[in-house]
């Protein structure tokens, strides 16, 4: 629900609200409930996942103690980390899936590992079972075999291999042999995803393997909306279940840009042919017609070729991280400097850039939140102007900032609900649709160090301020825009 005015704010207003925020996690972080009735920052299941439990909000309370240098924010984080280690213990996770499972663990303890090296032991022992579960997953890759869930950000082999990735970044040499054979064999996976034998693509997902419920004898049955929407199957573009988030894990440089010869140069360059072929893939299936690229959440198989159908009538996604052009853009933006090419990350900026031409009614970010509100709008916009230096990413930024800063209401137990596509509010503490990353996205964008959150988000590292297509440094520096001034918040070293 987007409120009725959004005037420019400025980062002390954005910190005070993120100060609000943080407060609030921390007061509810204290008991089994939460503050003004809403569900426990534990969950409403008493859950470890990253999206919505304890995991995520650990997360955001660990940034909140960086920006404002107040130590009882860490030691809420530390505590949310205990619930996590006791819901695991209650029911084991038996899923590796970054913000569903294993890797959503892993990627909580590591960022607390890289400040209290405490957390190492822990964290070599969690990178280890990653691993391992991931080693033990079959991994399909025939067109027509493949589940969205086998490789996508949220749930699949993406989020798995960034996970992997940066826990071995801190762990170094106390990362097991486990971990480094199951990073390469998703990789090897992921690229061999993208090939294209000229039938259907290989990440088309038929019927068989669409999302599932219980059935009436108790066995799996795809989704009712599923099948009616895609009878013969589909093909997801969404970051977060679709080939976006493949070539976002894809484009990490540990990944892309391997050192040495032999056989992980080869790899290396194996890699680079892939994401330069999946970014031309993005490229071909945008909607045709329109003065400015946009993409639909999901295409059709053609029905004499099985290849994704761009002929049939389609409608732009919103305007979000999950599904839309942002979250698009958002993985084309590093395919440059991985693969050498600049027309990946000028279509990003022309994507970004083209959302300012599109009707409020028509984005629909009804929400202030992360995954398909505002919060993840103002993340890609914060990493993109970082990374370009360009002013007008910096202004659009600062406009979606200023939009989500409006829709702070005290009235609300976390200060930001979620709205459901029926405006109805729901109040919850988590990451993807509640109010940690709400808090996430609000420090991002006053502080250098707390922006490097948004890894998270894109299964990148943020790269270096100013470096633009193809990895070069813009005239601007990459300094930041207007309405910041790269302002660090209280008490940030």
């Amino acid at each position: 629900m987007e409120p009725r005015s959004a005037g420019t704010v400025t980062d002390d207003e954005v910190l005070r609200l993120a100060r609000e925020v943080a407060d609030r996690l921390t007061a509810s972080a204290g008991g089994a409930g939460s503050t003004g009735g809403a569900e426990s920052t534990f969950g409403a299941e008493g859950n470890a996942d990253l999206a919505d439990g304890a995991p995520g909000i650990a997360l955001a309370l660990r940034y909140a103690a960086q920006v404002f240098g107040e130590d009882r924010y860490f030691k809420a984080g530390q505590l949310q980390l205990r619930r996590t280690a006791e819901a695991s213990a209650a029911t084991p996770v038996h899923t590796p899936g970054l913000y569903l499972g294993t890797a959503g663990v892993v990627w909580a303890v590591t960022e607390y590992a890289r400040l209290e090296p405490r957390y190492l032991p822990t964290l070599a022992t969690l990178t280890d079972q990653l691993a391992r579960q991931t080693l033990a997953i079959k991994l399909p890759t025939a067109a027509g075999s493949v589940a969205s869930h086998d490789y996508d950000a949220i749930g699949g082999a993406a989020g798995w291999l960034a996970a992997l990735r940066k826990a071995a970044d801190v762990l170094g040499g106390a990362a097991t042999d486990a971990a480094g054979e199951a990073a390469d064999r998703l990789v090897a996976y992921l690229v061999e995803l993208t090939q294209d034998d000229g039938g259907r693509l290989r990440w088309f997902c038929a019927p068989s393997h669409f999302p599932s419920i219980p059935g009436p004898d108790g066995e799996p049955t795809p989704l009712p909306g599923y099948l009616k929407q895609f009878p013969d199957g589909v093909y997801n573009l969404g970051f977060a279940h679709g080939p976006p988030g493949v070539l976002a894990a894809l484009c990490r440089p540990d990944t892309a840009h391997a050192a040495g010869t032999g056989e992980a140069e080869a790899r290396s360059r194996q890699v680079r042919k892939a994401i330069s072929a999946l970014a031309r893939t993005l490229e071909v299936l945008r909607i045709d017609g329109l003065d400015h690229p946009a993409w639909a959440n999901t295409l059709l198989p053609h029905p004499d070729t099985g290849r994704p159908d761009t002929t049939a009538p389609q409608t732009p996604a919103r305007s979000a991280w999950c599904y839309g052009p942002p979250g698009i853009a958002a993985s084309l933006l590093p395919a440059s400097a991985a693969c050498g090419d600049p027309e990946p990350t000028e279509l990003a900026v022309a994507t970004l850039l083209g959302i300012e031409r599109t009707p409020t009614e028509d984005q629909r970010l009804n929400s202030p939140t992360l995954c398909h509100g505002l919060a993840g709008l103002v993340t890609i916009y914060d990493r993109a102007a970082a990374q370009t230096g360009l002013p007008d990413l910096w202004r659009l930024r600062d406009d979606f900032r200023s939009r989500l800063c409006a829709h702070a209401d005290p009235d609300h137990p976390y200060l930001f609900p979620n709205y459901t596509p029926w405006g109805d509010p729901e109040h919850n503490a988590g990451l993807l649709t509640g109010a940690a990353g709400v808090l996430l996205a609000l420090l991002g964008t006053v502080s250098d160090a707390a922006a490097e959150w948004d890894e998270l988000l894109f299964l990148t590292p943020r790269p270096p301020r100013g470096s633009g297509p193809g990895g070069s440094e813009t005239a601007s520096g990459g300094t930041r825009g207007a309405g910041s001034g790269g302002t660090r918040g209280a008490g940030e070293k």
